[in-house]
């Protein structure tokens, strides 16, 4: 019997297998979401699709599964879609979201307050892990103010689509920078209710590759633990660009740190979380190389827990 779990010790070559394997899996689920006739379906794509909302992608083949895609709250008239989905690993729960675009910062913020509201939260905790420049393209829109900006009004833009909130305005607090990330910390308001929200801004991770060094998102992952710790009911917001590589990336990582590696198991830890997360939104995970980066996270978790 092996001393450590079986999936740990998989060769790179098995490692490429699995991921072709769920590349594979989530295939199957676009091309039923594509199919007219696959009425039965869980993997519909409708709202993405409706033309009310195509402008709310920043990406027109990352979209939210209708099943698990976050509403937001409107009036009669209005269109409750952004392109943000619920993820549930266990216990744990998320929401992985594209980054906003110019058209969909009140859309954003109009999500963290209502599902802050609805389980009763009293903190917003956003992890953004994507730069917002990217070899000069856009990745992410700047959606929170600065100091000298102070507050965002976002009321009129809320009223002008039929959504729900009365009155929406976001107001800077304060602001710490240190090498792994700048945090923010915002007041989010509605209706005389206030959030509080911690923006961590991780800016060393490129598109669709890995990060130089894994410390500073176990570093991410404790901040949440311990925001959890004060606010049980907080559910993290975790996005990137497209919302599914860095993004799935990371929840994975998060998620690792709160499994028991049983030594006595068959089941291949990171297999499993990947399936799982394209069950809630598509492409998550999105590369092979962020795949195995994800086998040797593992390892780093094991070996220190088995070391302390």
């Amino acid at each position: 019997m092996t001393n450590k779990p079986v999936f740990l010790i998989k060769t790179e070559l098995e490692q490429k297998i699995g991921f072709r394997e769920i590349t594979a899996y989530c295939d199957r689920h676009l091309s039923q979401a594509v199919d007219p006739s696959a009425s039965n379906t869980p993997w519909t794509v409708k709202a993405a699709f409706d033309p009310r909302n195509k402008d709310r992608n920043r990406y027109s083949n990352v979209l939210p599964w209708d099943r698990t895609r976050v509403r937001l709250p409107c009036l009669k008239g209005g269109s409750d879609y952004i392109n943000a989905s619920f993820v549930q690993l266990d216990d744990r729960k998320y929401i992985a979201a594209q980054g906003p675009l110019p058209n969909t910062i009140h859309h954003f913020w109009s999500m963290c307050f209502s599902q802050a509201e609805e389980t009763g939260s009293l903190a917003v905790f956003i992890a953004m892990v994507t730069p917002l420049i990217e070899q000069n393209r856009e990745k992410c829109s700047k959606y929170w103010p600065t100091k000298h900006q102070g507050t965002w009004d976002m009321s009129e833009a809320l009223r002008a689509e039929c959504l729900a909130l009365h009155g929406l305005t976001v107001t800077w607090l304060s602001e710490e920078s240190s090498d792994q990330f700048v945090l923010t910390t915002l007041r989010l308001e509605s209706g005389g209710i206030s959030k509080k929200v911690y923006h961590y801004y991780y800016l060393d991770w490129r598109d669709t590759l890995t990060p130089k060094s894994v410390a500073p998102l176990l570093l991410l992952s404790r901040k949440i633990q311990e925001a959890k710790q004060i606010d049980p009911r907080l559910i993290p917001v975790v996005h990137c660009s497209a919302g599914v590589g860095r993004t799935g990336t990371f929840i994975a990582i998060d998620n690792f740190l709160h499994l028991d590696f049983d030594v006595t198991s068959d089941t291949d830890l990171v297999f499993e979380t990947v399936k799982t997360l394209r069950d809630h939104r598509m492409m998550m995970v999105q590369t092979s190389h962020q795949y195995a980066f994800l086998y040797q996270v593992a390892k780093d978790i094991y070996h220190n827990r088995t070391r302390s």
